[in-house]
């Protein structure tokens, strides 16, 4: 050619992604998202070439013969830092149009959460105002929240892999997209966190709610069987479901596909080292984002539990304030303050989770030729 274009669209399994400069291009092939095989063209031109006849990008390589690569040859894999870094990068360029989607569903949660506090019937049974406010208060943002949270979700994800592919779609046009797989992803969520709550939940509460009976050793040894298989389930249901909600919005399939994808896909690089596991890595990235939530959580949390405790002076008096607390239903300023810096956290962090693993989805898929 005798010039090279300052913009290119490259396409990758039928996708286009772009325009974007050479630096970028650069930076893909560094994170081997870019190969020599991916077909690229100008803006408005309908001519595609191969990547490697770039010489800006390819020139400080040898082509190889394409006889030469053994079959199933995969492109490079990125790191654990690369992938985290890569996903920092895509939810801080992202950042405002992520918040806006979580409190689509961090909002009707906020207020469903301030209204079950006044749910509690008075005595009397005569429903009072507050009471009939709380149960329609409650009943329509629970309506919200079924209404909007498929939408989140799949929305979340499909901005996340635009922005890692150079793409900058707006609002409308992600909820536009988003709309067709509102039934998928519900119908998903309903699966997931059903199999979560019939293999896992319940175990766990039996197991606990024994705890409050006669003490016996057949007893300890279900209470222990119970836990050990909650953990168990918990476990596999993890590994089975590591991607659902990638393989939901961003694979082209249908929800009992997309449960097979993203079981093949946690289950995939077996031969590699354990750090290099799709599992391993899922497994590191949903660790880190607990510990993060915990520590805000404290952080959020402590705070006012020390300022209703000021004045205590004995263990039994701690005990009764937190009895006391833990009961407690009915709804204050420092309640409320907590639940809406706790929901605002939520909706700054959850975004994060999600991009970090739609860029450790689209690795593992491009690395692994699933």
């Amino acid at each position: 050619m005798s010039r090279m274009a300052d913009q290119w669209i490259v396409r990758v399994e039928g996708r286009e992604y772009g325009p974007v400069d050479l630096e970028e291009l650069r930076v893909w092939k560094r994170e081997g998202r870019l190969i020599r095989e991916n077909e690229i063209r100008e803006p408005g031109s309908e001519r595609w070439i191969r990547a490697e006849e770039l010489p800006e990008i390819f020139a400080d390589e040898a082509a190889e013969p394409e006889e030469a690569e053994p079959a199933g040859s995969v492109v490079r894999r990125q790191s654990f830092g690369e992938i985290f870094a890569a996903g920092c990068r895509v939810y801080c360029k992202g950042f405002g149009r992520f918040l806006i989607l979580a409190l689509l569903v961090s909002l009707p949660s906020l207020l469903l959460q301030l209204a079950v506090p006044f749910l509690e019937m008075p005595k009397e049974q005569v429903p009072s105002t507050p009471v009939v406010v709380a149960v329609a208060v409650a009943f329509v943002m629970l309506v919200l929240l079924v209404i909007t949270w498929p939408f989140s979700l799949a929305a979340t994800q499909l901005l996340a892999a635009d922005l890692y592919a150079g793409r900058d779609p707006t609002l409308g046009d992600l909820l536009s997209r988003a709309k067709p797989l509102w039934t998928r992803m519900f119908t998903l969520g309903l699966i997931v966190y059903g199999s979560y709550l019939l293999w896992t939940v319940i175990p766990f509460l039996v197991a606990v709610s024994m705890t409050a009976g006669a003490a016996s050793v057949s007893g300890f040894l279900l209470m222990l069987s119970l836990l050990i298989f909650a953990a168990y389930m918990t476990a596999r249901l993890f590994i089975n479901f590591l991607f659902w909600q990638q393989a939901g919005a961003l694979g082209e399939t249908t929800a009992s596909g997309a449960l097979q994808e993203s079981k093949d896909l946690a289950r995939s690089g077996m031969d590699r080292p354990r750090g290099q596991r799709p599992l391993y890595r899922g497994a590191m990235i949903a660790a880190l984002w607990l510990l993060v939530i915990i520590a805000v959580n404290v952080a959020i949390e402590l705070p006012v539990v020390l300022f209703r405790m000021r004045g205590v002076t004995s263990l039994e008096q701690a005990t009764t304030m937190v009895q006391a607390m833990a009961t407690k239903n009915s709804l204050d300023l420092l309640s409320g303050l907590t639940t809406l810096l706790s929901c605002l956290t939520h909706a700054i962090l959850r975004p994060w989770l999600a991009v970090t693993f739609v860029v450790l989805y689209l690795d593992t898929k491009a690395s692994g030729k699933l």
